[in-house]
């Protein structure tokens, strides 16, 4: 009988899924901010686009003008 297991967790099984957590948590935050950095850009780059089919400057838009 001395080889059961206890049904609490011990403390490294704690300490483990604290870390998990911890480590999810922030990732989950980094792809937030970096979710919220690629709305910003996807706008600016709209608005810039729309500046320039505004302004009749659409046959260059790419790298080099064919």
């Amino acid at each position: 009988m001395a080889n059961q297991q206890s049904a609490t967790p011990t403390g490294n099984t704690r300490r483990g899924a604290r870390a998990v957590k911890s480590a999810f948590r922030i990732v989950r935050n980094i792809l937030a901010i970096l979710g919220v950095l690629f709305v910003y850009l996807l706008t600016l780059g709209y608005m810039q686009y729309q500046d320039r089919a505004a302004a009749g400057d659409s046959s260059c838009s790419f790298t080099r003008c064919l």
